[in-house]
């Protein structure tokens, strides 16, 4: 039967709005891994084009069941957005392209030395590849679908760590004023990425950004904000843009995070993550931000998905849905993008889950 994508529309459409849809929405982090699994191409095969790159990430997303579109070739500013630094910068070489899962530039290569920054070029999303593929794409996913198309940059943890490697680590002590000029560099080419997506696509409702610099296990709360959250926020404000969060390490400073960006004026309609582990911190979260809405909550790509049978997997989904369908502004989405080794009788278990259980009324367990 084919997607019904004016449902998944509006049964998003309402979740985030705090009504009642038909069922829990479900979505996925679809990436290039399982855009090559389900279409059979390589990743470049797949970026041939913008027509065969949304081609394939319709297919990818509806073979799933999701109610959410995007492209397989994630826009977030990650993987992407080191390429076009790389080739900006002359060091194309430094990327490492695979066949049937995520590229990755190799970290540090761009700024090694400090005097790289100064000297750092920020990429014309507009012209350097991929990102005119990757655009164009979202564009045509958006109009045959009727999703709107995501706009996910990445400010600004993950493109330290891509452009300088663990050396960020010593630089926050030892060099915080050129790791805050590396920030500023970052910034400026986030907003050309904007830009370019605004030409491209239209003006985003939202931004979906990875702040990965906000875990208890990579940095105090005061430095990831002063490395990563005052650009996140002055970037919200400077678009007027509302904020959803992405962050898939062990232990996020969601409250800390949250808090700190509504008291600067920043308005948090989003989380997405797979920890803490625990529902009943997730139960204790929705409790505290009933308006923000929760897309994911302790169902980890490497937990069941990874490492247990469909049966684990839809028993893992029931509990996440009656524990927080209930409350509403609930998505189910398991956290993080799904590597090779996921099986995809577990990812489509998820499907069965949401329809099995996911209808609501649904009543608090």
């Amino acid at each position: 039967m084919k997607h019904d994508w004016r449902a998944s529309v509006e049964r998003m459409v309402l979740t985030m709005a705090g009504e009642q849809p038909d069922r829990v929405p479900l979505t996925f982090l679809a990436s290039e891994d399982i855009g090559s699994r389900i279409s059979g191409l390589t990743v470049r095969e797949m970026m041939s084009s913008p027509e065969k790159l949304a081609d394939i990430s319709i297919d990818t997303c509806e073979i799933l069941g999701a109610d959410v579109a995007s492209v397989v070739a994630n826009p977030y500013c990650g993987p992407w957005e080191g390429l076009a630094f790389a080739k900006a910068n002359g060091l194309g070489d430094q990327f490492e392209w695979k066949d049937y899962s995520s590229p990755f530039i190799r970290e540090g290569a761009v700024c090694s030395a400090i005097p790289d920054v100064e000297q750092l070029e920020i990429p014309d999303h507009s012209r350097v590849e991929p990102w005119p593929t990757i655009l164009k794409a979202s564009a045509i996913v958006a109009e045959r679908t009727g999703v709107p198309a995501n706009f996910a940059p990445s400010l600004t943890w993950s493109s330290i760590q891509m452009l300088r490697g663990s050396q960020a680590y010593l630089d926050v002590i030892e060099n915080p004023e050129f790791l805050l000029a590396l920030c500023e560099k970052i910034y400026a080419s986030q907003w050309d990425y904007y830009e370019a997506f605004c030409s491209a696509v239209g003006k985003p409702f939202f931004m979906f950004n990875c702040q990965y610099g906000f875990n208890r296990t990579m940095l105090r709360f005061e430095d990831a904000w002063r490395f990563e959250g005052q650009f996140v926020n002055r970037f919200c404000k400077q678009a007027g843009l509302k904020l959803a969060i992405h962050n898939c390490g062990f232990d996020p400073y969601w409250n800390e995070m949250v808090d700190r960006h509504t008291a600067e004026g920043v308005d948090v309609i989003m989380v997405n993550g797979s920890h803490p582990l625990e529902l009943d911190d997730w139960v204790a979260f929705r409790e505290k931000y009933p308006k923000i809405t929760i897309m994911g909550a302790s169902l980890f790509v490497n937990g069941e998905l990874e490492n247990g049978r469909p049966g684990d997997v839809k028993k893992r989904a029931k509990e996440n849905i009656e524990r927080l369908g209930p409350y509403g502004r609930f998505v189910l989405s398991p956290v993080c993008c799904m590597p090779w080794r996921v099986s995809l009788a577990n990812i489509l278990a998820l499907r069965e889950a949401v329809e099995e259980y996911g209808r609501y009324p649904i009543a608090r367990s």
